[in-house]
């Protein structure tokens, strides 16, 4: 899988992107998803979901097609204005290199230099100047100037990791689930303008387009911290910046970790709150869903390096690990209250046995 899977994510990794801008992203994705006979329909928002006649007792996993970037708004000869996207630190702006999409085609028309930034009363950069060369005309978007692939050995390192990583690993999942005859127990959930809020998210939530008994996965690249690190495996994610992720879901996900373990000595998994940032499981938990995460450990989050923009990366085999973690949990999907059962029955035999230790002895202590 190792080959194929570096050779898509070179593919999908050297696409423009940034929200409201995910176009590009969302053309590849719909074409593999058309080639590999996965069905799928875009929802009123732009937002693909995949496998729409999933099994009801089937998992959802989201990941986003967007990346932090920006939007030209206003244009000149040597000077444009524009809206940024996505929560990077106003401190990496400084003389900050970016590269101009033309919206149409794609092709970089423009490279840039930030030349002045504004920020909201929370401190997040809302709006920039640029000094650029070439053409940019409002309705352009862009990202910051760095290598769309590099492989060095296990790594890839790319100007935008997150979530496009995501995306590529339930597009991998849902692939095989296909060919294994198990198409219907994962949807697969690819999102629009994440990094401005879950715009994407919220507008699947409020037009109804997924069902709220749905359980949902979360799956994205996540800053990588101790106990979270590259190379590692994917990471369980038992919650985010926000809030803790729901208990049946963890459950649900150290077991299939530990049976993929069990057969497979070689498999790598980790296990820990990943409160780098909020995930798209918070607002669908936050609207009644059964929630969890998988993620996906993360070098330079957002592209903040030592002092100044760097490419972001992963590990290779991460990404092959968390495509088969999706696909035995698709394939355990039926044993998804099982973990709950026998921890339950575990302490109800052990209350059995000792409860009545706890009972007042006639003539004894209490």
């Amino acid at each position: 899988m190792t080959t194929d899977l570096a050779g898509l994510l070179e593919r999908l990794l050297s696409l423009p992107t940034a929200p409201f801008h995910e176009h590009f992203v969302r053309s590849f994705l719909c074409d593999e998803l058309k080639e590999g006979g996965i069905d799928f329909h875009l929802d009123g928002y732009g937002n693909i979901i995949a496998s729409a006649e999933a099994a009801e007792n089937s998992l959802a996993c989201v990941a986003h097609m967007d990346h932090p970037g920006f939007e030209i708004t206003a244009g000149g000869k040597n000077r444009v204005e524009a809206d940024w996207f996505g929560g990077v630190e106003a401190k990496f702006f400084s003389a900050g290199r970016v590269v101009v999409y033309d919206r149409f085609s794609g092709i970089v028309c423009a490279h840039g230099v930030v030349e002045k930034v504004s920020k909201n009363p929370q401190g997040r950069v809302e709006k920039m100047i640029l000094r650029v060369r070439g053409s940019a005309s409002p309705g352009d978007f862009g990202a910051w100037n760095l290598p769309p692939f590099r492989r060095r050995g296990e790594r890839i390192y790319t100007k935008g990791a997150d979530d496009l990583v995501g995306c590529a690993t339930i597009l991998c999942a849902l692939r095989a689930l296909k060919e294994r005859g198990m198409a219907g127990r994962l949807l697969g959930i690819f999102t629009r303008a994440e990094e401005q809020g879950f715009i994407g998210t919220l507008g699947m939530i409020h037009g109804g387009y997924i069902a709220s008994t749905a359980r949902i996965i979360s799956v994205e690249t996540s800053k990588s911290l101790p106990g979270a690190v590259l190379g590692g495996g994917p990471v369980i994610r038992l919650g985010d910046r926000t809030g803790m992720f729901h208990p049946q879901m963890t459950l649900f996900l150290d077991y299939v970790a530990r049976e993929t373990k069990r057969k497979d000595p070689e498999f790598l998994y980790q296990r820990r709150v990943m409160d780098g940032g909020t995930c798209e499981a918070t607002p669908y938990q936050l609207n009644g869903h059964v929630t969890g995460g998988i993620a996906i450990p993360l070098f330079n989050y957002h592209n903040q390096g030592r002092g100044r923009i760097g490419p972001e990366a992963v590990h290779l085999r991460d990404v092959e690990r968390s495509v088969r973690f999706l696909v035995e949990a698709a394939a355990r999907v039926a044993e998804f209250h099982l973990p709950q059962k026998e921890l339950l029955s575990r302490w109800e035999k052990g209350w059995l046995e000792h409860h009545h230790r706890l009972l007042p002895k006639p003539g004894g202590l209490k």
